[in-house]
């Protein structure tokens, strides 16, 4: 090929791309750039004027995102007096009558009505104006101080997939971490499914079971049967580990697993035992819309360019099952264990799978994965996200707050077992029962590990990371009590529970005991001196690591 040859081919290419850069300001889309399916949890106002620049029909709004609207929750449970002039417990009163007032408000967004004989461009046009009200709605409770807004999803497309999993559904499943499953539980989601389908029935796949005492299972099942919510304890760690033939330390030996506890409430599902329960309630939901005649509202009805790709329970005898859920779950996990074979990608960063999978199981079953979503809710800083795992690890900017969520959550005893360190104690005239504060965890965290950063100090940064991860994974055991529980059964219960998960750590002796409660009037001598060297510690260097200094 000669060398007009070539560059009459690289124009070519060039006027095509152009063409194509037009049509799509003509249309009002994006196409110039590739199409990238990202989680936008955290938009800034340029974002939202970048976005209003490339679809000029939509009006602007913008949303205030500054740190004091989104930083309202205060961490520090020994603070004083706050700003408003109340007590925390007074702040916290109000703020829950606020939830309360405005729980209406905080919905999942509503895909538009449609039809086949719609165009893509009237189709898209009536989606983004149905988002652009919603996101309105939650703008405007964004702008009451009184109201902590935690990050929620912000792309369109992310929520599309959602919509189109719920309407392919018979049964949809959400799937939510065991050590907080009303954190990661979304009530209206399940009211939307049944707007599209009033047979449509939601089931609470509470995943990472086996990080649960066989008691703290039990409450939360009379809690669940109390509420009429569907669940089933589940752990797809274990069972990718039982497929492979390994065994966990924390979950084979237990004797109530995969079948051992005759109880099907609080028993942990096996692989075999979960697949024959979703088809089972699937098929149950197929069948009483085909006795009420009422087919036309079931998924069916709600078709899409591409519905013929993943069949209809209607046509055929197959029932779909949909999983959704929050980020970091164990939604890829769990449909890798359920297909036998990898079949989505697993990391420990939220937000990997990108587009929702069909998969089909058998000749009568088809899984449905969704990406994660983080709904809209109330109560919860971007800090307590951040250490459930929903936002990235990695972008956080200020780990001390992060750090304090793991502090107040896992006991101080558990975490000097678990580090071999020992974090300092309360003063005399400090609150005994106080948890550790994340200065102190994380300076004695960087000493025992010898994490120092190039200017000297300790490397925080490194260490709040690996805290983090580590709470996570289930290294450092935690888990929250069902609503109404006293503070006096959770602190029994979380002794019962450190030991049932195999920690192998006893608690402080009896004498020890005696001695953190100390009745003194006054600092002696001595306290005065610890905390005049840990002032030191805080405002300088290690001395071990002090910088020379320059002739």
């Amino acid at each position: 090929m000669g060398k007009n040859q070539k560059s009459g081919l690289g124009r070519s290419l060039v006027k095509q791309h152009n063409q194509m850069i037009q049509q799509s300001k003509e249309k009002g889309y994006s196409f110039n750039k590739k199409k990238v399916l990202e989680s936008f949890t955290e938009i800034s106002d340029i974002d939202a004027i970048i976005e209003q620049s490339e679809h000029p029909a939509q009006p602007f709004f913008p949303v205030d995102h500054s740190p004091s609207k989104r930083l309202l929750i205060n961490l520090d449970p020994n603070s004083g007096i706050g700003t408003s002039g109340m007590t925390p417990e007074e702040m916290r009163k109000q703020q829950k009558r606020e939830e309360a007032l405005h729980a209406s408000s905080l919905r999942v967004p509503r895909r538009p009505p449609w039809s086949k004989g719609m165009s893509v461009e009237e189709l898209d046009d009536n989606e983004r104006e149905a988002f652009l009200i919603w996101r309105r709605s939650l703008a405007r409770l964004e702008e009451n101080e009184k109201l902590v807004l935690t990050p929620f999803e912000k792309n369109l497309d992310i929520w599309r997939q959602l919509w189109r999993v719920v309407e392919r559904s018979d049964l949809l499943v959400m799937v939510v971490d065991a050590r907080d499953p009303l954190f990661y539980r979304c009530p209206d989601l399940e009211a939307y499914a049944q707007e599209i389908d009033e047979h449509k029935r939601t089931l609470l796949l509470i995943n990472k079971a086996d990080l649960l005492p066989a008691s703290i299972r039990e409450k939360w099942a009379e809690y669940f049967r109390a509420h009429n919510i569907l669940f089933i304890f589940w752990s797809a760690k274990a069972a990718s580990a039982a497929l492979e033939g390994k065994k966990l330390w924390s979950s084979l030996e237990d004797e109530d697993y995969m079948g051992r506890n005759n109880n099907p409430d609080t028993k942990i599902y096996g692989r075999d035992e979960l697949l024959e329960r979703l088809q089972s309630e699937a098929e149950d939901i197929v069948e009483l819309r085909r006795n009420s005649n009422s087919s036309d509202t079931g998924p069916s009805a709600i078709q899409s360019p591409d519905e013929n790709a993943s069949g209809s329970s209607s046509s055929s005898n197959v029932v779909v099952v949909g999983f959704v859920g929050y980020p970091n779950v164990g939604k890829s996990s769990t449909i890798n264990a359920l297909v036998g074979k990898k079949r989505t990608g697993v990391t420990s960063t939220p937000g990997k799978t990108k587009h929702f999978q069909t998969l089909i199981i058998s000749d009568k079953l088809i899984l449905c994965d969704c990406p994660g979503l983080v709904f809209p809710s109330f109560s919860s800083s971007r800090y307590e996200m951040i250490a459930c795992g929903v936002l990235p690890i990695d972008r956080m900017t200020e780990h001390r707050e992060a750090v304090q969520v793991v502090a107040d959550r896992v006991p101080r005893h558990v975490i000097e077992e678990i580090y071999k360190i020992g974090l300092p104690k309360p003063k005399p005239y400090e609150s005994q029962s106080r948890p550790p504060l994340a200065s102190e965890l994380l300076r004695a965290y960087c000493a025992s590990r010898r994490y120092v950063a190039a200017s000297g100090l300790p490397d925080e940064t490194r260490a709040a990371r690996q805290i983090l991860k580590d709470y996570i994974d289930g290294k450092l055991p935690h888990y929250q009590m069902p609503p109404g529980m006293s503070n006096e059964d959770l602190a029994l219960e979380d002794r019962a529970g450190t030991d049932s998960i195999n920690l192998h750590h006893s608690g402080p002796s009896g004498a020890e005991k005696s001695s953190d409660v100390v009745s003194v009037v006054a600092p002696n001598i001595e306290n005065v001196l610890d905390d005049l060297n840990s002032f030191d510690m805080s405002n300088g260097s290690y001395k071990h690591h002090k910088k020379k200094p320059q002739r």
